[in-house]
């Protein structure tokens, strides 16, 4: 049965709701058309009844073709509903007994139809009202030319048009009913399906965000575990801070620090990426520069940027004629000798800043990163006597690189120099509130551009 009625109506998956009832009304059209031309044939009726129900089936039934095999919809229910309004109706009203005739009950139909099929609500008012007026001239044109309405020849013969009219409407209205309730709770059906479906992704998708969420908070211990404690710091300097701000759980930017004889080392590195990948990148940046620095035999801080470059090619496989990527690391190193009080600085794309007495010293770094680039060569090495009270700061690109602000634009380092010299008297604590809060208010609600990562540090006194 379900194919058969397929089969008339249409696929779900061609037709839609309203495609089906049009083809579902248009084929009972020429049905009952037919039906009404015998039956109109039978009672002795006008000839041209028999002829306009006929010749109406007939264009029915092209409406047909092209609704449910050409794929049409708007133009085969338009035609049918003019053909059957503006030429079948009079016709029928005037040759089948006018208003106590059967034929009344169809406008209800075509109305019907009309109201199932036509989405758009301008052409549905318009017919509509056009259905009323229809109504209203053909009950004037009666009243005023009664002689012109063909009237039944018994009774019984109206009695019989009637009640084939009526049963007629009933089936149509039916035939609406019965395409609109299969077809609504087909639908119905597919969405519970389909709540179902959600409702099962939605736990899925929770319990692996759970599972996510567990594996980046166990990943962010494993990579907190892996960074120095700052207790070497706290040790060594006067006054120091930290601002370590991951984009996500996990941070691609890393900090480290080492005591070796009478030389404190510090570095700030940005790795490739953040979240995941960059987290790796960076714990893999830790392990290494920790091996360089405690196995290599270098002097200065040149000398271990380059063995960390020339070891990180090599674990990363970069050297490899069937690899070539372009992954590493920019850092900004010092080695501050607690003796001399003297500082050696080598940068791969990352800075050093120093501030003495509210002026700026700006250490350049060498343009190339920790890993396989265009042109590579060593690393140079910068030197600075430092002071009592002299300020240092190491910083990744994540905090200049921030958009935000009243016109969407970068923090700058300009900026963070503007804030460092307004509150270069006050404490390296105090100092970084300041920056967070100026951070959070330039960022607003935007998205973190990187990581952010930067150290501000107070040297030691030789007194001390």
């Amino acid at each position: 049965m379900n194919k058969i009625v397929i089969k008339i109506l249409g696929h779900p998956e061609l037709f839609d709701l309203k495609h089906q009832i049009s083809n579902a009304v248009i084929l009972l059209g020429v049905i009952l058309g037919f039906q009404s031309a015998v039956f109109n044939y039978s009672l002795g009726l006008p000839d041209i009844t028999v002829y306009a129900t006929g010749i109406t089936s007939v264009v029915l039934a092209v409406m047909y073709y092209l609704s449910r095999v050409k794929g049409l919809f708007l133009v085969p229910v338009y035609i049918s509903l003019f053909v059957s309004l503006c030429v079948y109706t009079p016709i029928m009203w005037f040759g089948n007994g006018g208003s106590i005739g059967g034929f009344q009950y169809y406008i209800f139909l075509y109305l019907a139809f009309a109201i199932a099929t036509i989405q758009k609500q301008s052409v549905l008012l318009f017919i509509t009202i056009f259905v009323i007026v229809l109504s209203y001239l053909l009950f004037f044109f009666e009243f005023k030319f009664p002689e012109d309405v063909n009237r039944y020849a018994n009774e019984n013969a109206r009695f019989s048009d009637i009640s084939f009219s009526y049963i007629s409407v009933l089936a149509g209205i039916a035939a609406l009913f019965f395409v609109y309730t299969k077809q609504y709770n087909k639908t119905n059906n597919a969405l519970k399906e389909q709540n179902i479906k959600s409702e099962k992704q939605k736990e899925l998708l929770k319990l692996q965000h759970f599972h996510i969420f567990e594996s980046l908070t166990y990943a962010r211990k494993i990579q907190q575990a892996v960074l120095p404690s700052i207790n070497i710091i706290k040790e060594h300097t006067k006054d120091h801070f930290i601002i370590y701000l991951p984009k996500e759980k996990v941070s691609g930017d890393f900090y480290y620090f080492m005591k070796k004889n009478d030389m404190l080392i510090v570095a700030v590195a940005d790795s490739t990426g953040h979240g995941i990948p960059g987290g790796f990148m960076s714990m893999l940046g830790i392990t290494i520069l920790e091996e360089v620095i405690n196995r290599e035999s270098t002097r200065n801080a040149a000398e271990i940027l380059n063995a960390f470059r020339e070891r990180i090619i090599t674990s990363l496989e970069q050297g490899s004629s069937r690899t070539i990527t372009y992954d590493g690391f920019d850092i900004s190193l010092c080695i501050i000798n607690t003796k001399t009080k003297r500082l050696n600085y080598a940068g791969a794309n990352l800075p050093l800043l120093i501030i003495r007495n509210k002026e700026f010293k700006y250490y350049s770094p060498d343009n190339m990163p920790i890993g396989t680039f265009i042109s590579m060569s060593d690393f140079n090495n910068q030197y600075f006597d430092l002071k009592e009270n002299d300020l240092i700061y190491m910083f990744t690109d994540g905090l200049i690189d921030q958009f935000g602000g009243p016109n969407n634009k970068k923090f700058t380092l300009n900026k963070l120099q503007e804030i460092l010299l307004i509150n270069t008297n006050k404490k390296l604590s105090v100092q970084k509130e300041q920056i967070k809060k100026e951070f959070r208010n330039w960022r607003g609600k935007q998205k973190k551009t990187d990581d952010v990562l930067i150290i501000g540090l107070k040297v030691f006194s030789m007194n001390r």
